[in-house]
């Protein structure tokens, strides 16, 4: 008999609803109806409670929810009642109710376990399997309230295995069983309610659904601690199943649908069993793969290999895989499953293609078709996997390819429509170069609609293999797979890090996943998520494994991982796929970013106020304040030999700790209209297509780089205008059709600009009387560049520079710092030999004296003078066998030039010196 209360559940629930959405002033949603069905207690309640989800963190999505169209309470409860009479239920219980609320996708509760990280599809199947008799409620005490209102006492447990004990099961003090609730009659429906109790959460009253006086009908209770007593549980029988409308004449029938379904004579599965994962729940969220249904189930997607062959032999069966519980869960991909759905149910056109960039999740998408098609649609049909690397093997005489796919389009016309193909990348099984009659064989079949198929394919295959063919084309209809957004990328990785950690027996940190997405965004924009972030947890995880080592004996603890995979793994295989420092990732080098100013200065002397601004521009990119724009975009103005191209250099090894992350263009080789093609590569049916552009491929090999745009004047007007785009918006698409991202890139640019101005200004404070004044200032130097480099420049292009530095000329002590660290460079290559240089301090003077100052060329003369004076010497003492390993060479000055030579015993001369 059925307990009276189960008539008043749906009642109580939708009461409990509304006064949850009245205390907390909201509008009374399926949010609210899920947080009741959470406090409500039983098996519904216990499979939101083991996925972490309880009345207050459901509650907090009510605040954002939307339209959920008309009555969505009403049609809610509509829907449990539907559930309850397919599962041949008396009455609509909570557990019904949970299950409408997960098949109505347009509902607030769908969206807010969606957002919440759950896997639907699992808590789905888990929620059915209980419903259905097909496992078992998670065992737990029994209390029976008669009329009298005593419990009874339990009876004797039910003779089963003894179900595993989960960590911490038994441990601690014993609980308190609650108080059971009598039915007192509603004043208003005149049906027994339950009496109320507080929830510690919100505080308003909670029903604790239990039986009815005189029911007899047993409910379970929280899990029991150690030393409770022993109770029993009321079996759910399996309802039986809508038998499969008869073959029309023929057909071959598919194998018959069981009438019931029954438990396998094992150990009874529990929902939780269902879910066990060797990964402690703590560290990631237990969604490592479905559970398998009963093999009566999975019988009903098996295909008889005397039957079919061809498909048995050369085809993966995804429903059978989905059936056992092999395929992992797919997360976030509701829209475009539904979306392939509609188009196989279409007459006209009924094969989707899955259309998106590789990486992005195709695959995945069509095995959560396959998912869908074996558990939730009323028709069963199949879905098989053919590889057309398979399909096409052995095929080289002639008409053994036309003989293949004849077998396929018979037992395809055997099947009656209900096996459904599907094949991974189909423009290589199109655009193979096979035989055309077989290809037209393929298409014929299509066109009479005799196979339904299911095919991905990147959006550059499309066109070349499908798009080509108008009458191949109208025959797929597009479904498009865009690339998932950071947070939904971040739950399709923890729907996977649960299977990934048991194949490398380790564990994934939430932070692991959310800094391999981050990261791979930032880092890795030549791939697509949620490939990219995959491939590092992967990456990570197996080198962990590696290094870890666990002894033997450790192999014992089976539930215990060796170790975790945490932020600072990812950051090791990030840093090297994207060859920049581990500790950018790692945040560890923020002093070493607070003082850039102090780090540029020891590569560029002078300008303190030029590399002040652009340690400010790439501080603030370093603490995330940046739109999607380059890192830095910098012109520098300045005559020559000042310092500009050696910044860049500067800025390259104070970001990316070597000064080789640099791609230099010379645009003095760009003063053509037509140079834009090497930039970006030339287009389609010019030479040089497939090679890609200088720039494009540089930046898309290597994306955290400088990029040094030397000589800018001397390019042409339309090569300056095609870095619109990437000072813009940090992009530029190369000759192929690919998008190549310069977020990752500083832009530095050099020119002259102006140059001949500032020399003219200090021409004429040269003359006359005049030149008792003193020099030119600094302000008046960089006006004058400024101006000639906005008249020279395009508005548009100088409009979206971050910064526009003057760089002064080089002072007479500026160039005397300059050759100290030039000597120094020198005396490190000669420490290599072993021998040592020493340099008196009047040497510098004289360098300076002997044509190594030049006001209006900078540091480069001082560079030739010495190559000149001190290299050359060196060089034929070197040569001559004079400086061997453990001598030394004085550079001095004698009668005003400067000599080198060489001294046998350098200690002495060093100590002699010191001593003097």
């Amino acid at each position: 008999m059925t307990s009276p209360r189960s008539h008043a559940e749906l009642v109580t629930l939708r009461k409990l609803a509304q006064d949850l959405a009245a205390q907390r002033k909201e509008r009374l949603s399926s949010v609210h109806l899920l947080a009741a069905i959470a406090l409500s207690g039983g098996p519904a309640a216990e499979l939101l409670r083991d996925r972490r989800l309880d009345d207050e963190a459901l509650l907090k999505a009510s605040r954002s929810v939307d339209d959920e169209g008309p009555d969505p309470i009403g049609r809610a409860m509509g829907g449990a009642r539907d559930v309850a009479k397919r599962a041949t239920a008396k009455e609509p219980a909570a557990l019904h109710l949970l299950l409408a609320l997960l098949s109505d996708r347009s509902s607030a509760a769908h969206r807010a376990l969606t957002q919440s990280g759950v896997d639907l599809a699992r808590l789905r199947t888990a929620a059915l399997q209980i419903a259905l008799g097909v496992v078992q409620a998670r065992r737990t005490p029994i209390r029976v309230i008669h009329d009298g209102g005593a419990p009874e006492k339990p009876a004797a447990p039910a003779k089963t295995a003894p179900a595993r004990r989960t960590r911490g099961e038994g441990e601690g003090p014993e609980r308190t069983p609650r108080p059971s609730a009598e039915l007192r009659p509603s004043k208003a429906t005149g049906v027994a309610m339950p009496e109320l109790r507080p929830s510690k959460a919100t505080g308003v009253a909670v029903p604790d659904l239990r039986p009815s006086k005189g029911a007899g009908v047993a409910v379970p209770e929280p899990r029991p601690s150690k030393g409770a007593g022993p109770g029993v549980t009321v079996p759910l029988f399996p309802p039986p199943r809508r038998p499969i409308a008869a073959p029309s004449a023929g057909e071959a029938p598919l194998p018959a649908e069981p009438a019931a379904l029954t438990p396998a004579p094992r150990r009874a599965l529990t929902a939780d069993d269902a879910a066990a994962s060797p990964v402690p729940p703590s560290v990631v969220r237990p969604l490592a793969g479905l559970p398998a249904v009963a093999s009566s189930v999975a019988a009903r997607f098996t295909l008889d290999r005397a039957r079919f062959p061809a498909l048995a032999s050369l085809g993966h069966n995804l429903s059978l895989a989905a059936a056992q519980g092999e395929l992992e869960p797919i997360v976030g991909r509701e829209r475009e499953i539904e979306q392939a759905l509609d188009v196989l149910a279409k007459r006209h056109a009924n094969n989707p293609c899955l259309l998106g960039p590789a990486g992005v999740g195709k695959t995945s998408v069509a095995r959560g078709i396959a998912h869908r098609l074996a558990f939730e649609e009323r028709e069963p049909r199949i879905v098989v996997e053919l590889v057309p690397s398979e399909l096409l093997a052995g095929t080289g005489a002639r008409g053994a390819l036309s003989e293949r796919l004849s077998a396929l389009r018979a037992e395809l016309r055997e099947a009656g429509g209900r096996v459904i193909l599907f094949i991974d990348g189909m423009s290589e099984l199109f655009g193979s170069g096979a035989l055309d009659e077989a290809m037209a064989e393929l298409k014929l079949a299509l066109a009479r609609g005799e196979l339904t198929l299911i095919g991905t394919a990147t959006p550059e295959e499309y066109r070349k293999s499908i798009e080509v063919d108008p009458a191949l084309a109208r025959r797929f209809t597009v479904v498009e797979i865009d690339e998932p957004e950071e947070d939904e990328a971040f739950l399709l990785l923890q729907s996977v890090a649960v299977g990934l950690g048991a194949h490398h027996g380790l564990a994934f940190t939430d932070e692991a996943l959310a800094s391999a997405v981050a990261w791979s965004v930032r880092y890795l924009p030549g791939r697509a998520l949620p490939d990219k972030a995959l491939s590092i947890l992967d990456l990570a995880g197996a080198r962990t494994r590696r290094r870890a080592r666990p002894p033997e004996g450790a192999r014992a603890q089976l539930r215990e991982p060796a170790r975790q995979v945490g932020p600072a793994e990812v950051a090791e295989v990030v840093a090297e796929l994207a060859d920049l420092p581990v500790e950018r990732l790692l945040e560890t080098d923020r002093e070493r970013m607070l003082a850039l100013e102090t780090l540029l200065a020891d590569k560029v002397v002078g300008h303190g106020e030029a590399l002040a601004r652009i340690a400010r521009v790439l501080r603030r990119n370093a603490a995330g304040l940046r739109a999607r724009r380059p890192i830095g975009s910098f012109l520098l103005l300045g005559p020559t030999g000042v310092g500009k191209t050696e910044t860049a250099k500067a800025i390259a090894e104070a970001l990316f700790h070597s000064p080789d992350a640099m791609t230099r263009l010379d645009f003095s080789e760009y003063a053509e209209s037509h140079a834009v093609a090497r930039l970006v590569g030339a287009p389609p049916g010019y030479v040089g297509h497939e090679a890609g552009g200088q720039l494009t491929e540089a930046v898309r090999r290597r994306p955290y780089q400088v990029v040094l745009l030397d000589e800018i004047e001397k390019a042409h007007r339309d090569v300056l205008e095609a870095f619109l785009q990437v000072f813009d918006e940090g992009r530029l698409t190369d000759g192929r059709g690919r998008r190549v991202d310069f977020t990752n890139t500083v832009l530095v640019m050099t020119s002259n600009l102006g140059a001949a101005e500032a020399g003219a200004l200090r021409a004429e404070r040269a003359v006359g009387f005049a030149r008792a004044s003193g020099a030119v200032s600094p302000e008046r130097l960089g006006e004058a560049m400024l101006s000639a480099a906005r008249a020279a420049l395009p508005p548009e292009l100088y409009n979206r520079i971050d910064e526009v530095l003057c760089f002064s000329p080089l002072t007479r002590a500026d160039v005397a710092e300059i050759t100290r660290r030039l000597l120094g460079g020198l005396e490190r290559e000669l420490e290599a030999r072993g021998v040592e240089l020493e340099v008196e301090p009047a040497a510098i003077d004289a360098l300076l004296d002997a044509g190594g100052f030049d006001p209006e060329l900078g540091a480069r003369p001082m560079k030739r003078t010495i190559a000149r004076l001190i290299e050359a010497p060196l060089a034929e003492l070197i040569l001559r066998g004079q400086l061997e390993e453990g001598s030394a060479a004085l550079v001095g000055v004698e009668q005003g030039e400067v000599v080198v030579d060489a001294i046998a015993r350098a200690g002495e001369r060093r100590y002699a010196a010191c001593s003097s």
